[in-house]
């Protein structure tokens, strides 16, 4: 018996240790996709959420993961069985044999921490400006200028782009036509590659939008600099942000926070006719008196979140509110791009925030 037991016990332990050799590797492919998916998922709908939220003018709130941690334990336990068997003759049991057993198992126990964004973090990462150079940053990135402008300007020159909208819903209608021209004819150049934006040729610290000379008979061309007031006889404009030391030949630009594209994104939201009814939301007027269509808004056309009182089964992404649920459609590409781009904004200004004073962390052990 003492061999068989010296046997049986090098064969656990070779097992055991195949085990502890094995788990690292097939841990993190079981778990990192699991929980890639899960934040992905859980930051998308808090997003939607607070867009819902600042239609219904409540408090926005945004919890960050700080971190993710998670224990893996290899269990193992080995030892003999006593198996009896039945005597038919005499109906007793007599002792038969000794039988190995082994068990291999394993457990996790993830701790998930958060922590809120407050205080000074707030200021920065969602009440600044969105920077300049973020801004048209994005533009070098595979983003198009129209959508850019649309969503993170306020105004260039004299040229407004809602400015009422970057806040609680209006109660009149904001001004927006002449910008929303310009930026359809921007949408039109720059696929005909005849406007582009890129770093100035004299100073690497300025962006630059730059017009072909050979398109500077262009009737759009024409139209686009008429609207901004900008020079015909000049092909090259600086980009500025700081209206009191304008050069009087460039593009002044004033962006909007991080914060006010939230708001500006919300008052499109589509809402249950009796929340109306009930003046839960506000409504804006134009000037005869009629409701303003916000679908007729660049914030309308960039972002669709539709309606619904039961689950919706075709969702990018959805979130329950007030009993109702509100979702973006899968099948609206348009409505998932600027999703995206607002979501990999959001991501850009936590990292330039990252430096500030950081509210205490909420840290959730998961079982």
């Amino acid at each position: 018996m003492s061999g068989f037991l010296a046997r049986f016990f090098c064969v656990a332990a070779a097992v055991m240790c195949f085990g502890c050799q094995s788990i690292g590797p097939g841990v993190i492919e079981k778990s990192h996709p699991k929980y890639n998916d899960a934040l992905t998922s859980a930051i998308d709908q808090q997003l939607l959420a607070n867009i819902v939220k600042l239609k219904y003018r409540e408090n926005p709130m945004f919890l960050e993961v700080s971190s993710v941690t998670e224990n893996w334990r290899l269990a193992f336990d080995a030892g003999l069985d006593r198996s009896e068997i039945l005597a038919a003759d005499r109906g007793t049991t007599r002792p038969s044999w000794y039988g190995p057993k082994a068990m291999l198992g394993e457990s996790q126990s993830p701790t998930i921490s958060y922590h809120p964004v407050r205080g000074k973090e707030f200021i920065k990462h969602m009440m600044t400006p969105v920077p300049l150079s973020v801004t048209l940053g994005m533009s070098s990135s595979g983003w198009k200028l129209q959508r850019v402008f649309n969503l993170c300007i306020e105004k260039i020159n004299d040229v407004q782009n809602a400015p009422t909208a970057s806040g609680p819903m209006p109660w009149n209608k904001p001004e927006y036509e002449k910008f929303y021209e310009m930026t359809e004819l921007l949408k039109k150049l720059e696929d005909e590659n005849v406007v582009v934006v890129g770093i100035a040729p004299d100073d690497d610290q300025h962006l630059v939008m730059r017009v072909k000379e050979s398109a500077s008979k262009n009737p759009d061309v024409a139209r686009f600099k008429r609207i901004l007031g900008l020079d015909s006889n000049k092909n090259e404009f600086r980009f500025e942000s700081n209206f009191l030391k304008s050069s009087g030949d460039g593009l002044v630009v004033r962006t909007r926070s991080l914060m006010g594209i939230l708001f500006y994104l919300s008052h499109a939201v589509e809402v249950p006719p009796e929340d109306i009814e009930r003046g839960v939301v506000q409504t804006t007027f134009n000037s005869d008196g009629t409701v303003f269509d916000w679908s007729r808004n660049a914030s309308g056309t960039l972002l669709k979140v539709h309606c619904s009182k039961t689950k919706p089964k075709n969702a990018f992404v959805a979130t329950n509110h007030r009993g109702h649920w509100f979702y973006i459609d899968d099948s609206d590409l348009h409505s998932k791009s600027t999703f995206m781009f607002v979501s990999m904004l959001f991501s850009l200004q936590a990292g330039e925030a990252s430096g500030a004073d950081v509210a205490p962390m909420l840290t959730i052990p998961v079982r």
